[in-house]
C-alpha cells in the first residue's frame, strides 16, 4: 500500500501546498492542546497521563519549530510530504485521545479536522487515505483506550450503544464533511487552473503587442540617424565619384543604408496596419474573427448590424478579441448549419447576440454556465471541454465591464449568448 501511495504521489508533482499553511494549522492545534491539558490538569484537577500527553504535544512542537526554519528554503511542499505532515497530526491526535478516554472523550470530534484539511489540499488518493486512517483510529479507540479522566480515579464506563452512537457520529462527520470539503477544494483547484491558463494566454498576447510597440519605437528612433547617414553617404558618393577605390566603398555604404531604410519602412507599414486595427468597429472586428477561423466557411454565418452609430469604434482589447473568437468558434462547432451574430447599438448600450441552430445548452448546466469544467449527463463526447472555454470568455468579457447571459430561446432554436456593454465603458477601454 505504501508503494502504491508513493507512485500516486509521484503523479501529483504539480500539486504543491504552502508549507506556512501547514505550520500555522499545527500551531493552532498545539496551542489548543496545551490549553486543554493545562485546564484539565490544574483547574479541573482530573487524573490522567499528563506527562505522556505533554510529551506528545512536545514532539509536535519540536517538529513545527524545525519546519519554521525550513520554510525559508522550502516555501511549498508536494503532495507526498503534505500527506506525511497531516498523517503525523492525525496520529498525534489519536495518541492524545487514546490517553484521555478514547472515543468517549468529547474532543474525539476533532478527528474531523485532519480529514477536512487533507481533502482541501491533497489529491484524491491521499485524501481517501487520511479519511480511512481517521475511521480506523476511531474504531480502534472505541474499544482500546485509557479510562476517561476523573478527579477521584473513578472509572467511567459508558453504555455500549452510546459509544456506538459516538463512533457513528464521528464517522459520518468525517465522511460527510470530508466529501463536502473535497468538492469545494476541487472546484477551487479547477478555477485556479483555468485562471492560470487564461493568464498564460493573455500574457502571450501581451508579449506580441509589446513586440509591436518596440518595433514602432525602433522605427521612430532609428529614422532620424538613418536619414542623416543617408545624406552623408549621398554627399560622399558625389564627392568621390571620380575615385574608383572609394567610389565602390561609398556605393556599398549607400546600398546598405537604403536597405536599412527599406526594412524600417516595412516595419513601419506593418505597425501602421496594427494601429489601424487597434481602433475598430464591432462589425469589422467580428468579420475579421470569422475570417480567421478555418471552419467558418463550412457553415452559414450571418452578421447583422443594427447600429445608429456606424462610426462608433473601440480600442482593440485582447480580452474582447479572445473572448468573442472563443464564443463564435463554439457557435460554429455546435451549430448544425447556421450562425447569426447581431450587433445592436444605441446612444448608451452596445449589445452582441451570438445565436446558432444547434441543440442549445444542456438544461442541467445552463444555470451554471461560466463555471470551469462543466459536464452534462446529456453532453456527447464532441462537446467535452466546453465549460472551460465559456468560463474563460465570460471572465475576459467581465474584465471589460460586460454583462454576459446564456439562454436557449434564440429564434434559430439553439443556444444564444447575449453580451452587453455601456458605451461609456467601451470608450474608456
Amino acid at each position: 500500500m505504501f508503494r502504491n501511495f508513493l507512485v500516486r504521489s509521484a503523479k501529483s508533482k504539480d500539486l504543491h501546498i504552502n508549507l506556512e499553511t501547514l505550520i500555522n494549522l499545527r500551531w493552532i492545534a498545539i496551542l489548543g492542546q496545551i490549553f486543554t491539558i493545562a485546564i484539565v490538569k490544574y483547574y479541573i484537577q482530573f487524573n490522567f497521563p499528563f506527562l505522556i500527553c505533554f510529551f506528545l504535544v512536545s514532539i509536535s512542537f519540536i517538529l513545527n519549530v524545525f519546519l519554521e526554519f525550513k520554510k525559508t528554503t522550502y516555501q511549498t511542499v508536494n503532495n507526498f510530504y503534505a500527506t506525511l505532515n497531516i498523517f503525523f497530526d492525525l496520529t498525534q491526535l489519536a495518541g492524545l485521545i487514546f490517553l484521555t478516554g478514547g472515543l468517549e472523550n468529547p474532543f474525539s470530534i476533532l478527528f474531523i479536522v485532519p480529514t477536512t484539511v487533507a481533502v482541501t489540499y491533497l489529491n484524491r488518493f491521499s485524501s481517501r487515505l487520511i479519511m480511512l486512517s481517521s475511521i480506523i483510529f476511531c474504531t480502534v479507540l472505541a474499544f482500546y483506550h485509557y479510562p476517561l479522566p476523573s478527579n477521584d480515579n473513578t472509572i467511567i464506563i459508558l453504555p455500549s450503544y452510546y459509544v456506538f452512537g459516538l463512533w457513528t457520529s464521528v464517522t459520518v462527520g468525517i465522511v460527510f464533511l470530508g466529501n463536502y470539503a473535497y468538492q469545494l477544494g476541487r472546484d477551487n483547484r479547477k478555477r485556479s487552473t483555468a485562471l492560470a491558463k487564461l493568464e498564460n494566454d493573455l500574457s502571450k498576447e501581451q508579449v506580441v503587442s509589446s513586440v509591436g510597440n518596440l518595433a514602432a519605437a525602433a522605427v521612430h528612433e532609428l529614422g532620424t540617424p538613418l536619414a542623416t547617414i543617408n545624406l552623408i553617404a549621398e554627399d560622399l558618393r558625389n564627392k568621390f565619384k571620380e575615385d574608383k577605390m572609394l567610389k565602390e566603398d561609398v556605393n556599398l555604404l549607400f546600398e546598405q543604408v537604403k536597405r536599412c531604410s527599406d526594412i524600417l519602412k516595412k516595419i513601419g507599414s506593418q505597425n501602421n496596419r496594427d494601429s489601424f486595427i487597434e481602433h475598430i468597429s464591432f462589425e469589422n472586428l467580428i468579420n475579421e474573427i470569422i475570417f480567421s477561423i478555418d471552419s467558418a466557411n463550412e457553415k452559414k454565418i450571418e452578421v447583422l448590424s443594427e447600429s445608429n452609430y456606424k462610426n462608433f469604434k473601440i480600442n482593440r482589447k485582447i480580452e474582447i478579441v479572445y473572448a468573442l473568437r472563443n464564443l463564435i468558434q463554439n457557435a460554429i462547432k455546435f451549430s448544425k448549419d447556421k450562425i447569426e451574430i447581431k450587433i445592436t447599438q444605441d446612444k448608451s448600450i452596445t449589445q452582441i447576440n451570438i445565436s446558432d441552430d444547434g441543440n442549445g445548452f444542456a438544461q442541467d448546466i445552463i444555470s451554471d454556465l461560466g463555471q470551469p469544467y462543466l459536464s452534462s449527463v446529456s453532453t456527447s463526447k464532441n462537446k467535452k471541454g466546453m465549460g472551460l472555454g465559456i468560463f474563460i470568455s465570460k471572465n475576459l468579457l467581465e474584465r471589460t465591464k460586460a454583462k454576459v447571459f446564456f439562454a436557449n430561446n434564440s429564434s434559430l432554436g439553439g443556444a444564444q449568448i447575449r453580451i452587453f456593454w455601456k458605451n461609456s465603458y467601451l470608450q474608456n477601454l
